[in-house]
């Protein structure tokens, strides 16, 4: 307010005295009276209010295959993943092929500890939260991880569309979303170390030895007599 706009004869300064001495009179009473505000804090402590807290729910996850076909409001959302490793662990990251045949990439966020390894064909069981991923990122991984995505044949005309058979093969390579696994999301049963080698078939059993039999030693034959000479023709002396 400007001054210089009001009279002399205004009560400005009146009004303005009082209310500077009813505030100092409402500070002085809380240390005469005391804070009401504090009472009421220790009586609330003193009941023993918010002692007693019921138990933390654990966060419940869901099976991969229960949000199909995948959204954008699922993001974030808590799943368990199992399936088969397709790849190599290249960055953190491995593309896992479903138990019924969706194929999603997977990266471990912080990277797995070294104990955990996995090679193609290794069983993977996470859990993970879902993420959304850029194609140019997802196109990205797919080449560290030198995983080749089906194509569909070269048509004829200009813009016609793959056949029914292909876009239903195409359908289960997911490549707008991943599955990120934090360390704790690594269960037990995910699978470590080399893929187990294929057993060995059993040997057969061993043959009863069977000792060589030897031909009986034949009398050697007696040696043939020498021929007879014929006596040679009497000769007469004339």
């Amino acid at each position: 307010m400007d001054i210089r706009l009001v009279r002399r004869n205004s009560r400005l300064w009146l009004w303005t005295g009082l209310l500077v001495a009813v505030s100092l009179l409402v500070w002085a009473s809380s240390y005469l009276f005391g804070d009401p505000t504090v009472r009421r804090r220790a009586s609330g402590a003193a009941a023993g209010f918010g002692e007693n807290r019921a138990a933390v729910l654990p966060m419940e996850t869901e099976r991969f295959e229960a949000v199909l076909p995948l959204e954008d409001r699922e993001l974030g959302r808590l799943l368990n993943l199992r399936g088969t490793a397709e790849s190599r662990l290249a960055g953190g990251a491995v593309w896992v092929r479903t138990d019924p045949g969706r194929r999603i990439l997977v990266r471990f966020e912080p990277t797995a500890p070294e104990s955990f390894r996995l090679y193609p064909g290794s069983r993977l069981d996470v859990n993970g939260y879902l993420h959304k991923i850029s194609r140019a990122e997802f196109e990205m991984w797919m080449d560290s991880l030198r995983v080749v995505l089906p194509r569909p044949r070269p048509s004829i005309k200009f813009g016609e569309l793959p056949d029914s058979g292909f876009t239903a093969i195409d359908s289960l390579f997911i490549r707008n979303y991943y599955i990120s696994v934090r360390p704790e999301g690594i269960r037990s049963r995910g699978a470590s170390g080399p893929p187990p080698a294929a057993p060995r078939p059993a040997p057969r059993p061993a043959l009863p030895r069977r000792e060589p039999q030897l031909a009986p030693v034949l009398p050697a034959a007696p040696p043939a007599p020498p021929p007879v000479e014929p006596p040679p023709p009497d000769t007469l002396t004339p």
